[in-house]
């Protein structure tokens, strides 16, 4: 069973004293433990090594470095760990390669309270599901496989617990995607049985991704991944061929029934 009285341990990289204090104040509030505030990525993996951070806030813009750089030496060093990135910029270049690099999330400034609690909440709760599957009494222990799947969402973490759920079910994920471009790039490669496919992604978003695939990889059966349940998307989406749909944060069983309902129909 779930700790939830378990708090997740943030670290907070900003050179900003004001947005570290609202952020603080913020996650603080919000049930979570911050366990420490840096000003510049100097010190930030013998800081990691002395706190064990679950979920480090990054700026991407530090005096002395910026913020992909470091995301690269934690992704090396610390994998384990999500990382929300802290930006100013809508720039979807930037999106993009931390996407690639394996970024959990984006934390846009000016921020709300209600913007940083969103996504928080998907990272945090994929984050527990991890730390439990990590135990020895694992409840994601893998079965034989009886399907193939490719999966395409821009946040590693959530990418890391759907792989685990779907492993555990019997199906092999033969390919991460962090956009939907290398999504059906990747489904016309190794043709699975089935591709499941955030709906926002950079370069190409999920419902373009699944036009695409829908028109050359019949065969595969395409989930929509998604955080608002929105009729109008769920009715673009399956017009334009989508079988089903995963609501995030995503909840181990109900992503079991709708796979398995989805493989088998």
């Amino acid at each position: 069973m779930m700790q939830t009285q378990n708090k997740l341990r943030i670290l907070i990289v900003d050179d900003s004293i004001s947005i570290r204090s609202v952020l603080r104040a913020l996650l603080n509030n919000d049930g979570y433990e911050v366990v420490g505030e840096l000003g510049s990525g100097v010190k930030l993996l013998a800081t990691i090594a002395k706190l064990n951070p679950h979920i480090i806030c990054l700026d991407y813009n530090l005096p002395d470095t910026d913020g992909l750089s470091l995301l690269n030496k934690i992704q090396a060093a610390y994998p384990h760990i999500a990382v929300v990135m802290i930006t100013g910029s809508n720039n979807l270049e930037l999106e993009h390669i931390a996407a690639e690099a394996g970024t959990a999330g984006f934390i846009y400034k000016p921020f709300s309270q209600e913007q940083i609690i969103k996504v928080l909440q998907k990272v945090a709760h994929a984050q527990r599901l991890l730390m439990i599957a990590a135990r020895k009494n694992n409840p994601f222990e893998d079965k034989p496989y009886h399907a193939r799947a490719v999966i395409a969402d821009d946040s590693l973490t959530l990418r890391r617990l759907l792989t685990a759920i779907l492993t555990h079910m019997g199906v092999e994920v033969v390919g991460e995607a962090y956009d939907g471009k290398q999504a059906a790039e990747l489904v016309s490669e190794h043709k699975p049985d089935i591709a499941c496919l955030d709906f926002e992604m950079p370069v190409m978003n999920g419902l373009e991704a699944l036009k695409i695939i829908h028109n050359q990889n019949a065969a595969t059966k395409v989930v929509m991944i998604t955080a608002l349940a929105s009729r109008e998307l769920f009715i673009r989406a399956t017009n334009a061929g989508a079988k089903g749909y995963i609501i995030k944060p995503f909840h181990p069983d109900k992503v079991t029934q709708n796979i398995s309902r989805i493989l088998v129909g």
